[in-house]
């Protein structure tokens, strides 16, 4: 391997960056030979971005173990979704560059609702979560359903499967590092589906990084049997994602190396391409799509929204024919709820 030029290492930090996997990169460039490795003052600026990336996981843990406690106490089961328990299947957990925390109250939305607007009553709710004051610096938002489809037929069926299997990912705890305590983290075969209903939801909304494709990758590296993997196609086409999950295939195989026997659907190269095409112009959840103005108010939001589904709607039909739907049903749901 020839030895890169300081503008190739400056650009690659760039990209990492732009997709969220600064820490995971760090530890394969420290691999390298020392000739090999990128300039010292990069490499001392890379160094202290994994640190603040460590430090940050460790407190969103140590919250995470905190809310969930909360939550317990007053009678709601709960389960903490993706951030920290995703980070348990990496390498170095630490290394993954947490977010906020997304944690599913198997409660009642109304009365989910209720109960934090007596504690902050700006607080805006949306049909899958609501707000939470930040614990300890970090963001916090309360699911009552974990994720939803526009399509309202798919959602209806993935809304009563989530609900069957609440039970399940709430007895299911893991011991987090550093021994800050015990969360419930959903389960590797819930996992397999609500995690693609997460990412279709930000293909078809806002745009998705290579973090959220990294933590898939991981989950599938996880045992799974031929019948558990039988199911899973049952339930992606029963709600609407089986499309979405061969362009993800395709993904994990190019940029990742997943391998044939890992994979839970085929391959589809057409959508793939176009997906991975996507997640280098838009980088982690859309932050960096050039083709959108961040700055445009919810107007100009709308109108973006609307551009990508017509963009969007040769590879997922589906979900983006049906978006304009939805966000009618949904002004309706936030009037009726906030």
């Amino acid at each position: 391997m020839p030895q890169l030029s300081d503008e190739v290492w400056e650009r690659m930090y760039e990209t990492a960056k732009k997709q969220s996997l600064v820490g995971i990169a760090f530890q394969t460039v420290t691999r390298l030979p020392a000739d090999l490795q990128p300039p010292r003052k990069l490499k001392l600026r890379w160094f202290m971005q994994v640190e603040k990336i460590a430090k940050r996981s460790e407190v969103v843990n140590d919250v995470a173990v905190k809310v969930a406690k909360q939550f317990s106490k007053i009678g709601a089961p709960n389960c903490i979704l993706k951030g920290p328990g995703n980070a348990l299947m990496y390498p170095r957990p630490e290394l993954r560059t947490a977010g906020d925390i997304d944690i599913w109250l198997m409660v009642k939305p109304d009365k989910v609702i209720r109960m934090v607007k007596k504690m902050r009553p700006k607080s805006k709710a949306c049909y899958h979560h609501i707000d939470f004051p930040p614990v300890g610096g970090i963001p916090v938002e309360l699911h009552y359903r974990p994720q939803f489809m526009n399509n309202l037929v798919y959602n209806h069926r993935f809304q009563k499967w989530c609900s069957a299997n609440a039970g399940r990912q709430s007895s299911n705890l893991v011991d987090l590092p550093g021994n800050v305590g015990q969360i419930s983290v959903p389960t590797n075969d819930f996992n397999r589906i609500f995690q693609m209903a997460h990412i279709s939801k930000h293909i078809t909304q806002e745009g998705i990084g290579l973090r959220q494709l990294l933590d898939y990758y991981y989950l599938l590296q996880q045992d799974f049997t031929e019948e558990e993997r039988k199911e899973d196609v049952r339930l992606l086409k029963h709600f609407g994602l089986y499309k979405v999950a061969t362009a993800v295939m395709y993904v994990l195989q190019e940029v990742f190396g997943l391998k044939q026997e890992r994979m839970i659907v085929p391959v589809d190269e057409r959508r793939g391409k176009f997906l991975l095409e996507e997640i280098m112009l838009a980088g982690n959840f859309g932050h960096f799509d050039e083709r959108v103005s961040h700055d445009s108010g919810q107007l100009g939001r709308n109108i973006a929204r609307l551009k990508r589904d017509v963009r969007l709607l040769r590879y997922f039909p589906s979900e983006c024919l049906w978006e304009p739907v939805f966000r009618i049903y949904h002004f309706f749901w936030r009037v009726a709820h906030n």
